[in-house]
């Protein structure tokens, strides 16, 4: 197990590290603007109109595995644009 000293070790090594060439930042992607990329079980109950037997999402989506749980257990299908 570590301690808080060795944590702080190698917090400080990783750090010193970045100034010598060490680990590049990650390079940010933008997703299309109005598009989300993830969609969490909260923001497709969201989308979802009582009634429906289908729910349109993005093509680019990740749906969240709570989700496509939820929508399985209510037959819902999932429609991509």
């Amino acid at each position: 197990m570590l301690t808080k000293g060795a944590v702080e070790d190698l917090i400080m090594e990783h750090l010193s590290r970045a100034g010598r060439g060490g680990a590049a930042p990650a390079v940010k992607k933008n997703a299309p603007a109005g598009r989300k990329v993830f969609l969490s079980d909260w923001e497709l109950r969201r989308i979802y109109k009582p009634g429906e037997k289908s729910v349109k999402v993005p093509a680019n989506a990740i749906v969240s595995p709570l989700s496509l749980d939820w929508l399985d257990y209510n037959g819902i299908a999932v429609l991509r644009d």
